[in-house]
Order: structure tokens, then C-alpha cells, then sequence
């Protein structure tokens, strides 16, 4: 019997015996690990043939699979390795694999042999030269595989420590944080582990190194590691049991994507893209690489008639390494766009295949060898021959073609560069530090050309968000934002994202609701496929009270991005500002599934308990806030206390708040809140007042914060929403 091996590298052997005349055929192998890969559905030839003979015709590349595949035949003594089935299986009476082998074990749950068979990566260190499409099929199979075999790890640790095993336990936990010296899941985990095992020290000391190889490689410590390690330095008696590490329920083991977010088939033509992959080498291309797939999202997304998913989602399963048509069968997407870029001096080479995930079935492949220079061209060449291969027309909403579906080019190619690393910085960081690096990225641009629209729009999107979160000076930032807006719109009309970046800051700094309204819908109608937009224009819609129209908006924002935790935590915000608590915990729990580190689902998810009158509940999770993000969901914690009953402990931690320095600058929301829920209405009322002024971040919110109910019917109450224009 033979048998493939593919994990820590590839090779073929016998009963145990590397076959060195069969091994050392590297395009048999890679066919063979395709094949193997691909398990009991098969792989169609024409998926080959895209990835191993990506530059032949059909007819030279089906020869050469002809000649393969006998060459096969001949290196293995005459052994029929292949089924003669189509698509394309191994013959297991004959050979069989470990990649197969270990798929069958973790669909089993049997994750004993599972991990005794990873061996190392898939096909570790295996290439083919000047292939590249199969370098990135190799990667997009390596990143699932690796999931699994951490998700084994996992469940052998957790499976030891219920037999009081925290031995066993730490040490399939240590196995686990080799494997992922980044995770904070393994990291909580193996804590958990040690302390369960009277090493408290031990776990301590791991959760120092920890956050100094995360703050090394990230920039930024990892909230839940910092959170536990807090809590094992108060000497709290803790469960092994409550690692966030436990096995997720509900989900499907082969691809780690949730059963609940699988999805019926979208009518009419659908597509995701899939993050291209960079093939360089070198990470300071991968801006680049994501700089590619936002630009085909969003040129896609402007074609009415097609459908196509959201950039969060993209890149959510892109990571995971999922396969196509787990991708298809859990977005709905008829077909899935895949590709890579490769730079090389001023030399770019990009791939693009378009699958049909039912049979794998190539609709649409090139591949383009251009200067650099000719990027934009290339974008909108394989927008179009998208368009044009799921034949739809390419039709604007007020009637004629679309000119370009890709943005108007800057004049300058390392502007375009500059953007492209503050937007990747933007889209992977979120840090006060991070922002103003993005910021820098995107001034620098503009510095080399002072036309560049969308540059413009990212230095408005970045002030904005220093001043929502309490970076810097609200008032400041949100001017700032407003004028860089304005030079957005003022330099290309036609930019869905100036509309968006100027709607938004025009509610949140100048309370200017019909004008932001004119500017969301604006923004919808360039770009009926952007989930921004309609988040922000929810969010506008909801600080009228237009509870049901934000509702509907943020449906909209889901179906176009499921796996974005942002749109699930707005609208879990939303319900819990209609009073429909309710509705607001289902929506929160998802979206913490999505981002178990995000303080402000778990902030809201608090504040839908107390509603419910849950407040020990409300209390838990307000406190998981407050040890995510700090100052400002500790106000939201020290509001909940009070209103709880437990007066003392909310005033302790108002005294705290107010002796940080700016806290009575940047959170006059979130302290008026907790002295409204103290019944200290006018030092509620004066904050808000102060607020106002200095336009402090979440004023915007003020008129439906249930928070603020006991300030109804106060005449200065009345007077703020008046100036703000919330009533007439």
C-alpha cells in the first residue's frame, strides 16, 4: 500500500519506505496532494489545470495531465494511483493519505490521531518554481488545516483538564501556544491550565512573555490575557473552566466557520472575493495584495444587479484558509473570486480565477505581467471580465454604463502606495497609535498629490475615529475630519466614500441630520454594496429615534458583511436604544462570537440585562467591558452599580474616574450617565451641556440613550435637543 504524506513536507512511500524515484517528482506530488486534498469531492480537471498549468492553452495543459498522470503510473510500477472517475480522486485501494486521514478524524472529533498526524504545515516547504497559482492554492488549504490541528490541540487539553489531568492538560496547551505563539485563546488557555495546577507563578510568568512578544510582533497587549492576568494577580480562585478557549459550540469542525451563519443561495448573480494572495514574500507587499481586493470589492459592489459580499467577511474567511465552496455554501455566493500578486522591482504579476464552487469548475482565468504603473488598468480589466463572465449588465442606477468601475487613479503611483498602507494599517490596527499612523500615511499621500480624493476621505475617517473613541479632542478632531471631507467631495463627486466620511462627520460634529441623510442616501445609490455606508447611516437614523429604519439599514449592512462583529454590535446597540432587550442579547452574543474582544458588544449586551432587570448578568459583562477598553466602560459599569442599588461602589468609581485628567474633557457622555443613574440629574445635565460644546464623542446618541430617561421633561434637557436639532 502506498501512502502520500503532505504534512511537513510531501512524499510518497511504501509500507514506511520513502519511493525516492516517485518523491522526487515534484508536479506528480503536487498533483497528487490536489487530489488528495480535495478528499471524497473530488477535483475537477480544469481546476488542475488552472493551477499547475496556469500559462498553456486547454489543449497543451490537458496533454501535459495526460503525460502526468501516466508518468505517475509508470513511477509507482504500473500502481492505477487515480480513480477513472470525473472529477479526480485518489484510488484508496491503492494509495492513501494523511491529509484524508486526518480531515475523517477531526470530523470525528477524534482528536488523538488528528494531532499524532500533523506532522508539520501542509506541504511544508514544498513549491513548485514560477507556479505561483499553486503556491496560493497551497496556502489557502495550509491556514484550515493548521485551524484544525489547533482545534485538536484544544480539545485534547480541554478533554484532560474535565478529567482533572492538568498535566496532560498544560501540556497539549503548551503544544498548542507553540503551534500559535500569537493566539490569545492558547495563551488564556494554558494560564488557566498551570493555575489549575498550582502554578500561578508559572502562569503569570507566561502571560508576561506573552504580552511582550504580542506587543512586539502587534503593537498592542491582548486584552483577555491582560484581563486574566489581573484577575489571577487579585488571588481570585479560578475555574479551568472558564478559559475562553473552550471548544465553540455550533461549530462546523471541518471549517470553522458557524452552522449558524450558513446561508441559503442569494438569487441572481452573487460573488465574494476571496484576499489575493501575496506571493512575494515580503510583507511590506501585502498592502498591495488587500490594496487589490478592496479595490475589486468595491468596484463590483457598484453593479446593481450583482451581489457581492462585504470586505470584513472577505478577509474573515480568507484568513481561516477556507475552501471555496464552504465559502459558497456559507455567504450563499454563486461564484468565488481567488487570486495573487507577485512584485517584483517595478514588475507587478496578478492571477485571477473565478470558481464555480458546485464543481469547482473554472468560469474565468488570466494573468497579467505589467509595470506597476499599470495596476489601476489591470483592477479595472478583471473587474470588468467579472462583469462580463456572470454576463451581467453593467448598467448605472439613474440609466447608462459605468465609464470606470474602478476610482479615478491618483497622478502619483507612491501616493497610491501611501494610501494603501494607512488603509491596510486602518483595516488591521485600531489603537490611538495606529490611527494616527494611518493618518500620517494618508497626509503623506496627499502631501505627493494634493488631488487625491480618497486620501483625503481616509484623513476625514481617521479623525473622526481619534475623536469617537477619546484619542484626542473631539472638537478638534471632528474639524479637522469636516474639512477633510470636504476636500474629498470637492475633488471627485462621484467617490462613494467622500459622501460617506462627510455624512458621518456632519451628524456626529454639526447635528446636521438632513444634510447627512442627503449624503448616506448619496452614497448608497454610488455603492448599493457598501456596508459603511449604511452602518453610519444607521446610526444617524436610530440618534433620531427612526428605530425601525436604522433596524433596516443595519439588516441590509449584514447581509452584505455577515462575519463584520461592528455591524452586529450597532445593531445590538440599536435595540437596546428601542427598548428591545431582548433582540439586543441575540444580536450581541453573535456579534461576541464573531470578536470575543469587543468591548462594545459587551458594554451593550450589559446595558440589554439591566432592562431585563438581569443584574448580575448586566454587572458580569459591563466588568468584561471595562477590563477591554478601560475609563469609558467603567462609567458605563459605575452607571450600572447604580442603578443596581449599590450606591457606594458607583460613587467609588466616579471619584476614580474623575481623578484621570481628561476624563471630564473626552467622557462627558458616559459620566453623565452614571450621575443620571445616581439621580444627580443637574450634574448629569451640566456634563451634557459641556458635552455639547466640546462635541464629545457619543453626544450624537443623546436624545435615545435609555440611560438619560429621568432628564425627560427638564426644561434644559429640552433646551439641548433643541439645539442639537433633535426637536423642534
Amino acid at each position: 500500500m502506498l501512502r502520500l504524506h503532505t504534512f511537513g513536507g510531501c512524499f510518497v512511500a511504501r509500507d514506511g519506505v520513502r519511493l525516492e524515484p516517485l518523491s522526487g517528482q515534484r508536479k506528480s506530488l503536487a498533483l497528487l496532494a490536489m487530489i488528495a486534498s480535495s478528499g471524497d469531492r473530488g477535483i475537477s480537471r480544469e481546476t488542475v489545470l488552472a493551477y499547475l498549468w496556469p500559462n498553456s492553452d486547454e489543449t497543451r495543459a490537458r496533454t501535459s495531465l495526460k503525460q502526468l498522470v501516466h508518468s505517475l503510473r509508470r513511477q509507482s510500477e504500473n500502481a492505477i494511483l487515480l480513480s477513472s472517475s470525473q472529477p479526480l480522486r485518489l484510488n484508496r485501494d491503492v494509495i492513501t493519505s494523511d491529509v484524508e486521514d486526518f480531515r475523517d478524524a477531526v470530523r470525528r472529533a477524534d482528536y488523538g490521531p488528528a494531532a499524532a498526524l500533523y506532522a508539520g504545515p501542509f506541504l511544508d516547504g514544498f513549491y513548485l518554481r514560477g507556479v505561483d497559482e499553486f503556491e496560493r492554492w497551497a496556502a489557502s488549504e495550509r491556514a484550515p488545516l493548521a485551524r484544525d490541528f489547533a482545534r485538536a490541540l484544544e480539545g485534547l487539553a480541554v478533554a484532560a483538564a474535565e478529567r482533572g489531568e492538568f498535566d496532560g492538560s498544560i501540556e497539549w496547551w503548551r503544544r498548542l501556544a507553540s503551534a500559535e505563539p500569537l493566539s490569545g485563546r492558547a495563551a488564556t488557555g494554558l494560564m488557566l491550565a498551570l493555575d489549575a495546577a498550582g502554578e500561578r507563578a508559572a502562569a503569570l510568568h507566561h502571560a508576561r512573555e506573552f504580552q511582550k512578544l504580542v506587543h512586539e510582533e502587534v503593537g498592542a497587549p491582548d486584552p483577555a490575557v491582560a484581563a486574566l492576568a489581573a484577575r489571577l494577580q487579585s488571588h481570585e480562585a479560578l475555574s479551568p473552566s472558564l478559559t475562553a478557549a473552550q471548544p465553540l459550540p455550533d461549530v462546523d469542525h471541518a471549517s470553522g466557520v458557524r452552522r449558524s451563519a450558513q446561508r441559503v443561495r442569494l438569487a441572481g448573480p452573487s460573488v465574494v472575493v476571496l484576499p489575493f494572495a501575496n506571493t512575494t514574500g515580503d510583507a511590506a507587499d501585502q498592502p498591495l495584495a488587500d490594496g487589490l481586493t478592496d479595490e475589486l470589492i468595491g468596484a463590483l459592489g457598484k453593479v446593481p444587479a450583482l451581489k457581492v459580499v462585504g470586505r470584513t467577511t472577505s478577509f474573515a474567511l480568507g484568513s481561516r484558509g477556507v475552501d471555496p465552496r464552504t465559502v459558497a455554501d456559507t455567504l450563499g455566493v454563486a461564484t468565488v473570486l481567488e487570486g495573487s500578486v507577485r512584485r517584483s522591482g517595478t514588475r507587478l504579476k496578478v492571477t485571477a480565477h473565478l470558481v464555480s464552487p458546485d464543481d469547482g469548475a473554472v468560469l474565468w482565468s488570466e494573468t497579467y505581467a505589467r509595470e506597476l504603473s499599470d495596476v489601476f488598468a489591470v483592477q479595472e480589466e478583471i473587474a470588468r471580465a467579472i462583469v462580463a463572465a456572470l454576463r451581467v449588465k453593467l448598467r448605472r442606477p439613474s440609466g447608462g454604463d459605468y465609464a470606470r468601475l474602478i476610482g479615478r487613479p491618483p497622478a502619483n503611483l507612491e501616493a497610491y502606495e501611501l494610501y494603501l498602507k494607512g488603509r491596510y494599517v486602518w483595516n488591521t490596527r485600531f489603537s490611538g497609535e495606529a490611527l494616527n499612523l494611518a493618518l500620517g500615511y494618508f497626509e503623506q499621500a496627499t502631501t505627493l498629490d494634493p488631488q487625491y480624493a480618497r486620501a483625503y476621505a481616509g484623513i476625514s475617517d481617521a479623525h473622526a475615529t481619534l475623536a469617537i473613541f477619546g484619542y484626542d479632542r473631539a472638537n478638534e478632531q471632528f474639524a479637522a475630519a469636516k474639512v477633510a471631507a470636504h476636500r474629498a467631495l470637492a475633488l471627485d463627486d462621484s467617490l462613494a466614500e467622500a459622501h460617506v466620511s462627510l455624512g458621518h462627520v456632519l451628524f456626529l460634529y454639526d447635528f446636521a441630520w438632513e444634510a447627512s441623510e442627503r449624503l448616506f442616501r448619496r452614497a448608497i445609490e454610488l455603492d448599493p454594496a457598501n456596508p459603511t455606508a449604511r452602518s453610519f447611516f444607521a446610526v444617524c437614523l436610530q440618534d433620531q429615534g427612526r428605530f425601525d429604519e436604522a433596524i433596516a439599514q443595519l439588516h441590509t449592512a449584514r447581509s452584505l458583511d455577515p462575519l463584520s462583529s461592528h455591524v452586529g454590535n450597532l445593531l445590538g446597540r440599536v435595540y437596546v436604544n428601542a427598548r428591545r432587550p431582548d433582540d439586543a442579547i441575540v444580536a450581541l452574543r453573535e456579534a461576541i462570537e464573531l470578536n470575543p474582544h469587543s468591548d462594545l458588544a459587551y458594554q451593550q449586551l450589559g446595558h440589554a440585562y439591566l432592562q431585563k432587570g438581569m443584574h448580575d448578568d448586566a454587572l458580569a459583562a459591563l466588568r468584561q467591558a471595562a477590563g477591554l477598553s478601560g475609563a469609558r466602560d467603567l462609567a458605563h459599569l459605575a452607571y450600572a452599580l447604580a442603578v443596581s442599588g449599590d450606591e457606594a461602589e458607583a460613587r467609588r468609581l466616579l471619584r476614580e474616574l474623575y481623578e484621570i485628567p481628561i476624563a471630564r474633557e473626552r467622557l462627558p457622555f458616559h459620566l453623565a450617565m452614571t450621575h443620571a443613574g445616581l439621580g444627580d440629574l443637574e450634574a448629569a445635565l451640566g456634563l451634557l451641556e459641556h458635552g455639547f460644546a466640546e462635541r464629545a464623542s457619543f453626544m450624537d446618541g443623546v436624545k435615545i440613550a435609555p440611560a438619560f430617561d429621568p432628564l425627560h421633561g427638564n426644561a434644559r434637557w429640552t433646551t439641548l435637543l433643541r439645539r442639537m436639532g433633535l426637536e423642534s
